[in-house]
């Protein structure tokens, strides 16, 4: 039976169709269940949870039994088994139970993960199997010495266990699994609130959804481009009437395109609980292993965040809820010595702030010490101890970003390998984001990540460098200053400024490009403006000539004949039809740590 999946997909394609959508409403299924066994190991008494997690591994059982499967309704049967005795009030949920559980919660993940990759289910699962026997035949011996609770009474009454019915693909199946044969069928009738929710929601495929955006992308150059025309139009030729006619023909364009434009990224929104639901189990195993009570709250779960940005910055946020309940959160007697609370609390949090969303990892723990940071660091030779007399407190902190950088005495599974934070600060980098790090000694600490919502459409920043236009991706800029040049002081041949007691490496835009811009008109102002920008922890500031102002613009390929420029990122088109560059500014941090 283990190879009829395989066997049927290459010879009918509907087959494959069935497992495609068996794989896919599986792992959603496995996505809630994740976070719901967690919930129910803080609430074991609640009856419409105890329900929903009986349900799931229900809907499991009876689809991978439709498909001939073995191993995966016996896991899932015998899960079932317990969450039924849960139900009917005839045992209470222990550490052992829901241990067990939870061992075949990862069995199943791990089935489900086989069947993707080669259709077959070759894992090995006598741990799983035996541990839910032996659970099993613990119960049959205590059954009945335990009451019947108030709530697993009626979480027994109000959902009795009916015939495996289950969608697959467009069509239901019935399934009635040999070891409820003996049970009396009953009907079945399509429940008509869940049907109207799946009537209202279809699954497209992602490759049409970027050729949509390319689309929009391509209507958004073309607005840009019919604003200028206009504009140019009405000044030439106020006195017509047609100019008018035009001018609000463009204004509704330019609403249409806009509305469309959110849209189409709306379509391309996953929510960010999606990720998020996967980290109370981390933060559960976690703290298991290293003997602390640790307590995830998560808020802004309904947050949604682009489908090519949500996978992407899962590994960093593990690493940052890794190394605050390894590094941050102290054990429950030190936390009782320093008179807080024994458990401590990572809070995980996600909003939108303009164009951008804004994800917090916090722990009320030990915070980070700028000595001990300083003297790790310098024991590891990342910084000399000159070097170290120069830094500021927020620069010393940064030093936890830099490769092989660890304070852990001990090399574990957790941590001490010095490989964690330089991931983050990678990943965050590579996405165009930044993130910044708060800490106050024995109070906890703070890491904020800022990533753009798309990395499509981008809005951006017009500066102009002697004669030629540059894009500056807003979502690395900081902020934009107005500084006297004789604020500008030059150490070490390199030019700064100090900004609110820190000191800001500056760089000239048409520096950067030597070569590639245009003759210089020189500037006699006595002002000059500096753009900063930050990519991960680090800060520099853009000299430019001229800032004319902020726009969305589309994101072009060079092409394979100009290939890859180092500090372009890409071009866009203006609305006059100018070809513009969009400064690549992780590349420029990359050339200008070199050069330093």
């Amino acid at each position: 039976m283990n190879d009829m999946i395989q066997n049927a997909t290459l010879i009918d394609p509907s087959m494959k169709e069935i497992v495609d959508s068996f794989l896919v409403e599986t792992k959603e299924i496995l996505e809630k269940l994740d976070f719901d066994l967690l919930e129910l190991e803080k609430k074991p008494e609640d009856a419409d949870l105890i329900n929903q997690i009986f349900r799931s591994f229900h809907t499991i059982k009876g689809t991978s039994g439709f498909l001939g499967l073995e191993k995966l309704p016996h896991v899932t049967h015998k899960c079932e088994d317990i969450l039924n005795k849960l139900r009917k009030g005839e045992i209470k949920l222990s550490p052992a139970i829901m241990d067990g559980i939870i061992l075949a919660f990862d069995i199943i993940k791990e089935l489900v993960k086989r069947i993707e990759i080669d259709k077959n289910e070759e894992v090995e699962i006598g741990k799983s199997d035996s541990v839910l026997e032996n659970l099993l035949a613990e119960i049959e011996n205590k059954k009945n010495t335990e009451p019947v609770s108030q709530a697993q009474g009626a979480a027994a009454k109000q959902d009795q266990p009916v015939a495996n019915v289950e969608s697959i693909g467009t069509e239901e199946v019935q399934q009635i699994p040999k070891e409820d044969q003996q049970a009396k069928p009953t009907s079945v009738k399509k429940n008509t609130s869940t049907a109207s929710v799946a009537e209202n929601s279809i699954r497209v495929d992602v490759d049409r959804l970027d050729a949509l955006l390319d689309i929009v992308s391509e209507l958004v150059l073309g607005r840009n481009r019919l604003s200028q025309v206009t504009s140019k139009f009405g000044l030439e030729y106020e006195a017509i009437k047609y100019s008018k006619d035009f001018e609000e023909v463009t204004k509704q364009i330019d609403l249409m395109t806009t509305e469309l434009q959110l849209v189409v990224m709306k379509l391309r929104m996953i929510k960010i609980q999606k990720i998020f639901n996967r980290y109370p189990r981390v933060v559960r195993d976690l703290s298991k292993e290293l003997k602390k009570d640790v307590d995830l709250v998560i808020r802004g779960e309904e947050t949604e965040v682009d489908k090519n940005l949500i996978e992407e910055i899962n590994d960093p946020l593990v690493h940052l809820i890794r190394n605050s309940v390894d590094h941050g959160v102290e054990t429950p007697a030190v936390r009782v010595k320093a008179g807080k609370n024994p458990k401590g609390t990572v809070i995980l949090s996600a909003e939108h702030i303009g164009n951008n969303i804004v994800i917090t990892v916090e722990d009320d723990g030990k915070g980070i010490d700028p000595n001990i940071i300083k003297k790790k660091a310098i024991e590891k030779k990342l910084i000399t101890s000159e070097r170290a007399k120069e830094l500021t407190k927020q620069e010393i902190i940064n030093l936890i970003f830099l490769p092989g950088f660890s304070t852990s005495e001990i090399v574990s599974n957790v941590s001490g390998r010095g490989v964690g934070m330089d991931v983050v600060k990678t990943n965050v980098t590579k996405l165009q984001g930044i993130i910044n790090t708060e800490s106050e000694p024995g109070k906890g600490t703070k890491i904020i990540i800022k990533l753009p919502l798309t990395l499509a459409i981008i809005s951006g920043m017009i500066v102009k460098a002697r004669n030629e236009f540059f894009v500056i991706p807003l979502g690395s800029v900081v902020e934009v200053l107005r500084v006297r040049k004789d604020q500008i002081h030059t150490i070490k041949g390199k030019e700064i400024i100090n900004l609110r007691e820190s000191l800001l490496p500056l760089v000239a835009l048409d520096q950067l490009f030597a070569g590639r811009i245009n003759g210089r008109k020189k500037n006699e102002n006595l002002w000059q403006y500096v753009v900063e920008v930050g990519i991960a922890e680090q800060r520099f500031g853009i000299k430019v000539d001229e800032l004319i102002g902020q726009q969305e613009v589309v994101i072009k390929s060079l092409g394979a004949y100009l290939g890859k420029i180092d500090g372009i990122a890409g071009s866009t088109i203006m609305g006059d039809g100018t070809v513009v560059m969009i400064v690549d500014v992780n590349e420029l941090f990359n050339r200008l740590e070199k050069s330093s």
